[in-house]
């Protein structure tokens, strides 16, 4: 019986191990197989919502920038950064050979460039005996010191030094009326024609442009020498076109002369039509005029005729005529005037330019466009005047 007790005892708790006993794990060999994963089984939203993680995951990825980077990503990104900017780098070498050019250059400040172009009429005119060069670095302070005037434009300079000291529109080109007979004068010598050889007043002489009276009577025959007197004296305009008629080519080449003079003299705002200034179309400016006075300074017939008070010819029909200088400054004979011209015509003004000595010192006077008949010759006296109020060094 106890044997019988035994063996169902026995046979319960066999049972009962076999039940708990693990299950034994598969055989593994030598060599490991890599075996697929069994599938897990997903519902159609879980499949979904993964895919929309993946594709969300993905974009987001391929946005970002990692924030560690290997030793080559960084050389690329090096390389790549010395790439882009290469068009930026040609522009700026571009601009610094444009700026290291300009360094080379010389600079020329806005205020000297000024003075030069306010102050051409400092430039003397070149001559067998050169004078003492003009000096370009003075400051025009004297400018605003000066008188008022009645001109429109005027301009006082050192004829010797061609120092300007005084200026007023000194670069406003306007006519400028009978000052034109200095330059008619100045063709006339340098072409060294006979100033003895007799010249007639023709009908072509007379003036048809302004229909300007004239004492010098058509079939007047004078010398060369006294046409150019009565020219440059007393501004007959009959005497100053007989000199262009009477020169070699006739008064188209001589106008061309008077042009081509100009530019030698460095006239560079100034044209002439005429030689007589009837013509409105004569224009130039004061600067360049003084720049025409100094030239004709060194002319000593010009000198002789422009400041001598009276001259007496006999016309054509045998009368004596009595001529007088039409600058009433060199008539009354107070002042030291060297040369003188005036001019008038309802375009240009009243004109006055005259070389007189100031302070023992020879000074170009230009004067244009007044308004009264007095303006200019008022004008003369208070730029003298002043000038004579000045410290002898500021004359030039």
């Amino acid at each position: 019986m106890n044997k019988v007790i035994a063996f169902f005892s026995g046979l319960m708790c066999f049972s009962l191990q076999s039940m708990a006993a693990p299950v034994p794990k598969p055989y593994v060999p030598d060599e490991p197989v890599t075996a697929a994963p069994a599938p897990v089984k997903k519902t159609a939203a879980q499949t979904q919502t993964n895919q929309i993680q993946s594709l969300t995951k993905q974009r987001l990825e391929s946005k970002s920038i990692p924030a560690t980077k290997t030793a080559t990503n960084k050389k690329t990104t090096t390389k790549q950064k010395a790439v882009e900017p290469k068009p930026v780098h040609v522009a700026l070498n571009t601009t610094q050979r444009i700026k290291k050019t300009a360094k080379s250059q010389p600079k020329v400040s806005e205020t000297k460039t000024a003075n030069r172009i306010a102050s051409r009429a400092a430039t003397p005119v070149k001559t067998s005996v050169q004078p003492a060069p003009a000096k370009t670095g003075h400051k025009l302070a004297l400018i605003s010191g000066g008188p008022r005037l009645d001109s429109n434009a005027a301009l006082v300079m050192n004829v010797s030094t061609g120092r300007m000291v005084y200026g007023k529109n000194a670069a406003l080109r306007t006519p400028i009326a009978s000052i034109t007979k200095l330059m008619t004068a100045m063709v006339v010598l340098d072409a060294g024609l006979p100033m003895d050889r007799p010249i007639t007043i023709a009908d072509a002489d007379v003036d048809r442009v302004k229909k300007s009276s004239s004492r010098l009577e058509v079939g007047t025959t004078l010398s060369r020498h006294d046409v150019m007197w009565l020219a440059l004296m007393s501004s007959e305009n009959r005497a100053a076109h007989a000199l262009s008629r009477a020169y070699p080519g006739g008064t188209p080449a001589f106008v061309r002369a008077m042009n081509t003079k100009a530019k030698a003299l460095g006239m560079r705002n100034t044209v002439f039509y005429d030689p007589t200034g009837l013509n409105k179309n004569n224009t130039s400016t004061a600067a360049d005029l003084a720049l025409m006075v100094q030239a004709a300074y060194r002319y000593n017939q010009i000198r002789e005729f422009t400041t001598s008070t009276d001259h007496d010819i006999i016309s054509a029909s045998g009368r004596q005529l009595h001529y007088k200088n039409s600058n009433s400054l060199v008539r009354e004979g107070i002042w030291e005037i060297e040369l003188s011209k005036t001019g008038y015509i309802k375009e240009a003004g009243r004109c006055l330019v005259m070389v007189a000595e100031v302070q023992n010192k020879p000074m170009v006077m230009v004067f244009l466009d007044a308004n009264g008949p007095t303006g200019r010759i008022n004008d003369a006296r208070n730029i003298k005047n002043w000038l004579e109020s000045q410290p002898v060094n500021q004359l030039g």
